[in-house]
């Protein structure tokens, strides 16, 4: 019989302690485990944490991919299941992948409403992602979000809703599969996916987002913090204001890393455009650019990487 590790971390899909054994078990969901068992898959329960999504932070996360990899290197599991509160779940999602290299499956689910709410999903949405954390087909594919019956590639996946049950998407590249009753249908595998072997992050970068008419106020403040890096969600295909580029000038020249995201979450950053302020002007300055990420994702990563990395130049590794 397969075995997967369910690592609970909080959030509104919530679980209770049976009385009888002290083990965790989804609320109402004694029915669902029982089937789970008659399919051949035995799920198992450990309580990493007891945090809502907004709670819990990237020291965690690193913290959280530290026991799942002690969980797969027994090999009596097939697959890990990790439960997460749905507001910060893609950025814990995408720390995991960058981080856990191991070909088991680790699947991140949650639910969008609490069991208390009429059309509670977490039941469901657990089910699902204890039969892909057990299914062969999906293994080396990275970490992997399940929700509403969609499975999403972690590097892709973005909460696109703060309150219908299809909350989670992948603009511009879609869903990798399906779970359709006890099948799995995958579409394609994750491309392109990378592996930083970190075992400490820096957790001194800032996020920023450009709006109509910015000013630069809030980027001065960080260099004048002295953070380690920043973050920028710029226009388009990476764009600033005129206005930003003395103060990106000035944060390079005190060695902060600055990396531009864009605030559309999706994309490759270049531009031909030669006016002022545009991808050339960015490129020129030497700052690095987070292709195809957001900027909660890029600064995830941008993390990891000050984190690795020996000298802030070798950052430049993890942002080709």
């Amino acid at each position: 019989m397969k075995k997967v590790i369910v690592v609970t971390t909080g959030g509104s899909i919530a679980f209770k302690r049976n009385a009888a054994t002290g083990a965790f078990v989804p609320i109402d969901g004694e029915d669902m485990l029982t089937q789970l068992l008659n399919s051949g898959i035995a799920a198992e329960f450990s309580e990493f944490s007891s945090l809502p999504g907004s709670h819990i932070t990237p020291a965690q996360g690193l913290e959280l991919a530290r026991q799942i990899d002690t969980l797969l290197n027994d090999e009596t599991v097939s697959g890990v299941v990790v439960t997460h509160g749905t507001d910060t779940l893609e950025e814990t999602a995408y720390l995991l992948d960058l981080t856990i290299s191991h070909e088991k499956p680790v699947i991140i689910t949650g639910a969008a409403r609490p069991p208390t709410t009429p059309g509670y999903d977490g039941l469901s949405n657990l089910a699902s992602a204890i039969r892909v954390a057990a299914a062969t087909e999906v293994r080396e594919t990275g970490v992997l979000v399940v929700f509403a019956g969609q499975i999403f590639a972690a590097a892709d996946v973005q909460k696109v809703y703060n309150q219908s049950i299809e909350a989670f998407a992948a603009p511009g590249s879609g869903p990798i599969g399906w779970i359709v009753a006890d099948r799995i249908w995958l579409r394609h595998r994750p491309a392109q996916r990378i592996h930083i072997p970190c075992m400490h992050l820096e957790e001194r970068v800032d996020l920023i987002t450009l709006g109509q008419g910015s000013d630069d106020r809030l980027l001065r403040h960080s260099i004048a913090d002295r953070v380690a890096g920043i973050v920028i969600e710029a226009f388009g295909s990476g764009r600033v204001p005129p206005w930003w580029l003395p103060a990106i000038q000035e944060a390079i020249a005190q060695r902060i890393m600055v990396v531009i995201a864009t605030r559309t979450g999706n994309g490759a950053l270049y531009d031909e455009y030669g006016y002022v302020g545009a991808y050339h002007d960015l490129a020129r300055l030497g700052v690095l650019f987070a292709h195809h990420l957001n900027g909660p994702k890029a600064r995830i990563k941008l993390m990891l990487a000050l984190g690795t990395a020996r000298r802030p130049e070798d950052v430049r590794v993890w942002f080709p």
